[in-house]
């Protein structure tokens, strides 16, 4: 008879069922919780074998130590499901509503149940969707979780019309709002987003100095003239001679705030590159593209076409621009494979790419322009760099 079955016993699923019949079981309890006017049952030995912070609540020696009832200022639902957790380590997140798991969240921060803590945000950052976004970025926020923060904004990044039209932006916090208008990648028109942010100030009465660092967020200068004097101004939130302030210097200055998308890959094939000879050597082409939007970029590739002389090494000179007059200085690609040649740079914004070095048209077949992720530890998840 082989004994290796019954040389360890493992009745883990039997002992966790006997736990789960103690959860708020008032036979052999020595605890009450009175939460919202309900009396929950607990036993101290179990709470504070799980928790630390029921460890020092009710063995520290504070008031409570000697209480045998405790008083609790949470949400009912919330606290009966973390007691379940406590006794069963289970929860069914799929069957429970969205407000339940964000308070259950906010009870796992306050408890210190750090690994439940990480297991619902992981949760959430799957679960993400327009009716959600913008309570999921409020606890996010409030509890300083960056991961679940990050996952809110690169959902609002990438759906940001619709997020700024949506009647639940509204409910935004304040300090998730200031996070998302600081985003370059936050794309939509500027007097969209000038729009939803004053009409969040006045469905939440924001206070005169939130409100002005909320509206100091907004890129004025990336609104029309038109838009300036017809939308904001009679909006009455800007003193007029800012406002003329900003219509001056939007004329003058060489270098706007730009926001742009942010997209894993655009390809850009051959026959939508615009070439020309270069002006310094007229047996070399530049090739100059239009993306049609500002994106982040910072990675170019630069494919050549199959049978060009892919034993040769070929270098080529990549550089930016946002308006098609001021160019970042050249960054040379360097070889990657015989047919690829790829270009790191820090992360910005930018609408045309140009190459120059090309023997010929045909020697280039696409041009893959991307924005790689990069670690990031900023509140807002992004690494930006003037060109």
């Amino acid at each position: 008879m082989d004994n290796s079955s019954i040389s360890e016993i493992d009745q883990t699923a039997l002992l966790v069922s006997h736990l789960a019949q103690m959860c708020m079981d008032a036979d052999n309890a020595d605890v009450t919780f009175i939460v919202k006017g309900e009396h929950l049952p607990a036993h101290r030995n179990i709470l504070a074998a799980r928790s630390e912070y029921f460890r020092a609540l009710l063995y520290g020696g504070l008031k409570e130590s000697k209480q045998n009832e405790i008083a609790l200022d949470v949400p009912v639902e919330a606290f009966k499901f973390l007691m379940k957790y406590i006794y069963t380590g289970r929860l069914p997140l799929k069957k429970m509503k969205n407000t339940d798991i964000l308070d259950i969240l906010e009870l796992a921060h306050q408890y210190g149940f750090i690994d439940l803590q990480t297991a619902i945000s992981d949760y959430l950052c799957k679960d993400i969707c327009m009716d959600n976004v913008c309570y999921i970025s409020r606890t996010a926020c409030l509890l300083d979780l960056n991961s679940l923060s990050t996952a809110c904004y690169t959902f609002m990044d990438e759906n940001a019309s619709s997020v700024l039209k949506s009647d639940m932006f509204r409910s935004i916090s304040y300090e998730a709002l200031c996070g998302l208008l600081k985003r370059t990648t936050f794309f939509a028109d500027e007097v969209e987003i000038f729009k939803a942010v004053h009409d969040w100030c006045r469905f939440n009465e924001a206070k005169s100095d939130k409100a002005e660092k909320l509206y100091n967020q907004v890129r004025f200068m990336l609104m029309s003239q038109h838009d300036l004097l017809n939308v904001v101004r009679s909006a009455n939130v800007l003193d007029p001679n800012r406002l003329l302030d900003i219509i001056a210097e939007k004329e003058k200055s060489s270098e706007l705030p730009h926001r742009a998308t942010s997209l894993a890959e655009l390809t850009i094939a051959n026959d939508k590159i615009k070439w020309s000879p270069t002006f310094s050597n007229m047996l070399s082409l530049n090739g100059e593209i239009d993306l049609g939007k500002h994106i982040m970029v910072n990675c170019i590739r630069v494919e050549k076409s199959n049978g060009w002389y892919k034993s040769i090494d070929r270098t080529y000179v990549v550089e930016v621009s946002v308006d098609n007059q001021r160019w970042s200085k050249g960054v040379t690609c360097t070889a990657s494979t015989a047919n690829v040649t790829v270009t790191h740079f820090p992360a910005g914004v930018a609408r045309y790419i140009r190459v120059s070095q090309v023997q010929e048209t045909y020697e280039i077949s696409v041009i893959k322009a991307m924005c790689q992720k990069l670690k990031c530890t900023c509140p807002t998840g992004e690494k930006s760099t003037k060109w």
